[in-house]
């Protein structure tokens, strides 16, 4: 159930993460159908590396409320950006929870969309975060990246991803924290933690 309006999950959309009961139509899943705007009010929170903000748009497409919640990153000197993954959710729930409230009309779907770069590992079981969040801009996978450009692989992945081996992607970030916490819990982008916290499901999103 969505922690917002007590909805059940039942599909979710790649690209805009979106929570949607079976009452509701299609038109909901993100994307307006041909025949016109969606029909239902639908609470869309963006969660970035320094703020995270959450509005409510309405069923002519028009936002009927906005709240903002600052985040503040810690920089280390080994070239490290983090974020508190406790506070990273408090501001997902808060901001919601304002943009809601301010807008004084029941909310059919939820919608998540996150800075996919960022990762941390937690605990599945529990859900417990085991690191801080490592936010995009963090720089301490440099050596995952020199280690498959000196094996000769920067060229393939290149071509099957589209992608330049660089720290500021997703997959050196987790082959990193997976070799800095050791095999316990799952390391994942920090949109599949917020899913869990949110809703309780596990849904990776492989794509990024």
């Amino acid at each position: 159930e969505c922690c917002y309006c007590s909805l059940s999950i039942v599909r979710l959309s790649v690209n805009f993460r979106v929570w949607i009961p079976a009452h509701v139509p299609a038109c909901a899943s993100g994307r307006a159908p041909a025949s016109g705007p969606a029909a239902v009010p639908i609470l869309a929170i963006d969660q970035g590396s320094s703020s995270t903000k959450a509005l409510v748009v309405g069923p002519d497409q028009d936002v009927l409320s906005i709240a903002e919640i600052p985040l503040q990153p810690t920089l280390r000197p080994d070239g490290g950006v983090e974020l508190d993954p406790d506070a990273l959710l408090v501001s997902v729930r808060e901001a919601g929870r304002r943009a809601v409230v301010a807008a004084r009309v029941p909310i059919e779907a939820v919608g998540v969309a996150n800075l996919g770069a960022s990762v941390l590992a937690w605990d599945r079981a529990s859900g417990r975060p085991l690191s801080p969040v490592i936010a995009r801009h963090d720089r301490r996978s440099a050596g995952v990246c020199a280690q498959l450009t000196d094996a000769g692989y920067a060229a393939d992945l290149m071509r099957i991803t589209g992608l330049p081996l660089d720290p500021q992607f997703a997959a050196p970030k987790l082959a990193w924290l997976r070799g800095t916490v050791g095999p316990g819990g799952v390391v994942t982008t920090v949109d599949t933690w917020l899913l869990h916290q949110l809703s309780g499901a596990f849904v990776p999103d492989t794509s990024t």
